[in-house]
């Protein structure tokens, strides 16, 4: 999600040279080994969040390598008009709704703080809006972010946002070439409509969004919702 310049100050040049491991589009082309290492040549790819952003550079890396994309509850990386908006609607509170990216970017500081308190971390943020997260979905979320250094792998996506920010302003002329959907759940608080303005220019093809009644955690607060619609996506013409 956009933030404000004051981001980067948290960052270190050492650290953002040691985290280049972490940009979006090197996760992209973790993504694209895993694929030729298993010889899928292609593939329908869906992504949520920081997994929307990583679908989105692959899209923009090999579009030949991906038959059609998903994207859910994450701003388009090219699309600066609905970036620009977005910001200036969350300035209007200080971008309060982002404060946790400004508190994962500080060097280790999470670590120290979250490490032993993953189930109260996880519970804070995992609350549905027009529906409640399952029990069972919550229960293996905590499971894995108590896997060791998983605080700090969480953490190193924000803190390799400089980076990936520099790199996307170079995608504001270039289009996502892939057939495309949007499903977003209109009740988030951080990734807000506004960041879908003007979208029809970062698409080559006509592109469609899907707005569903629920928050951030849309797929888990209207799975069968979210099911339908990629199932119908990806299984037409």
């Amino acid at each position: 999600m956009l933030l404000p310049p004051i981001f980067v100050a948290w960052v270190t040049a050492n650290e953002l040279l040691h985290l280049s491991t972490y940009t979006k589009d090197q996760l992209g082309l973790d993504i694209f080994s895993i694929a030729a290492a298993l010889k899928i040549e292609t593939f329908y790819l869906c992504g949520h969040d920081w997994g929307s952003a990583v679908a989105q550079e692959m899209a923009l890396l090999q579009p030949e390598s991906i038959r059609k994309l998903i994207l859910i509850n994450m701003m388009i990386v090219n699309n600066g008009v609905g970036k620009k908006k977005a910001a200036e609607e969350l300035s209007k509170e200080m971008f309060r709704s982002s404060w946790y990216q400004f508190f994962q970017s500080i060097p280790k500081f999470p670590e120290q703080l979250l490490e032993g308190k993953e189930d109260v971390w996880i519970r804070f943020f995992c609350k549905g809006i027009t529906n409640p997260i399952p029990e069972e979905a919550l229960l293996e979320y905590i499971r894995c972010y108590q896997v060791p250094n998983t605080i700090t792998t969480a953490a190193n996506l924000y803190r390799s946002m400089p980076n990936d920010s520099k790199r996307w302003k170079h995608y504001v002329n270039k289009k996502i070439k892939t057939p495309s959907h949007i499903i977003h759940g209109r009740l988030d608080r951080v990734v807000i409509p506004e960041f879908l303005s003007n979208i029809e220019n970062a698409f080559k093809h006509p592109i469609d969004i899907t707005y569903l009644e629920g928050g951030h955690f849309i797929c888990d607060e209207q799975p069968k919702e979210v099911a339908k619609v990629i199932n119908v996506f990806f299984s037409s013409n």
